[in-house]
């Protein structure tokens, strides 16, 4: 899959980028190939690499033939040390020299112990998330998944974003920020609740009424939470459903062992990396989980194509 996104001299090129997410390293630092990726780069922006990446997915998940899965969405982000002159950088706080983020938005499919990240959207500053959630969530329909629920975090809880998964008819489970109308409503109950709520949204100079349910689950895990969700579970059962997703941190963690550095400001060349190290985790995930840990399938991987280049130049 690799080879998919590489332009010119695929063999060479995909053999340095393998070397160089082997060693979590700058591909100057491996060979001269940087400018020819970076060069080829030009032909190509981040809606032509995402596209690309997801039709990749999708055919392979569409092989796999996995039925009702779990789908969760999350944000995750690269720090950046220079200059920030573009929208594709989020300021940051000046704090151990990180000056910005670049922000990625991923959507994995969770198949029991398994996690296929089938795309993925770059954010600017200024995107609307809502319209990244719909791509990301069309992606998994185009392959031909059944989407049992989708899981996100509190940072995706809003009446934009609730709005489309409701014209995405998908079931959902989004972790809810604890609002001071939440906080009193959890004091004010003595066991789990669903009840009926609405927010308002303001979108192109117009107001629309949003209507979800509110699940507050008192207690469970010696915590009480708060749910925007179309489901119709008990308190208990929708926090076992969102646990699905726990382990996403420690995957983007896992992922990072695969991340090829870069000291690059454009957009589209942080997106391909960033992408390269997604397929080498989809790949793990569909071949080799149970046989090798990921870094040691990077290294082998890397180690196995050099051999591969080698003898086909002979």
């Amino acid at each position: 899959m690799i080879k998919s996104l590489c332009f010119s001299h695929p063999q060479r090129i995909t053999k340095e980028l393998l070397k160089a997410s082997s060693h979590e390293t700058y591909v100057e630092t491996i060979s001269s190939s940087a400018d020819t990726v970076h060069f080829r780069l030009d032909e190509w922006d981040c809606d032509s690499l995402k596209i690309t990446y997801s039709r990749i997915c999708e055919n392979s998940i569409r092989k796999m033939h996995l039925g009702a899965c779990d789908v969760s969405i999350d944000i995750t982000e690269e720090n950046f040390y220079g200059e920030v002159d573009s929208l594709w950088f989020h300021p940051w706080t000046g704090e151990k020299g990180v000056k910005a983020h670049f922000k990625f938005i991923v959507c994995s499919v969770k198949y029991r112990n398994k996690k296929f990240p089938i795309a993925v959207v770059m954010l600017h500053v200024g995107a609307i998330i809502a319209d990244a959630v719909a791509f990301l969530l069309e992606s998994c329909k185009k392959a031909g998944l059944t989407i049992r629920t989708v899981l996100m975090d509190r940072g995706f809880y809003s009446a934009d974003i609730l709005r489309e998964l409701k014209e995405q008819d998908v079931f959902y489970l989004v972790f809810a920020k604890k609002s001071a109308l939440f906080k009193n409503m959890l004091a004010s109950i003595n066991k789990s609740v669903i009840v009926e709520h609405e927010m308002m949204l303001n979108k192109n100079k117009t107001k629309q009424k949003i209507q979800t349910n509110i699940a507050l689950v008192k207690n469970v895990l010696d915590y009480d939470w708060v749910f925007a969700t179309n489901l119709d579970m008990k308190g208990c059962e929708i926090v076992k459903r969102y646990r699905i997703r726990w382990n996403i941190e420690t995957d983007f963690r896992v992922q990072d062992e695969a991340r090829i550095k870069s000291k690059s400001k454009r957009p589209e060349v942080r997106l391909f990396y960033f992408l390269i190290s997604c397929l080498l985790l989809f790949v793990w995930n569909a071949t080799q989980k149970h046989e090798m840990p990921f870094k040691r399938f990077i290294i082998e991987s890397a180690k196995q194509y050099e051999i591969d280049f080698s003898q086909g130049l002979q």
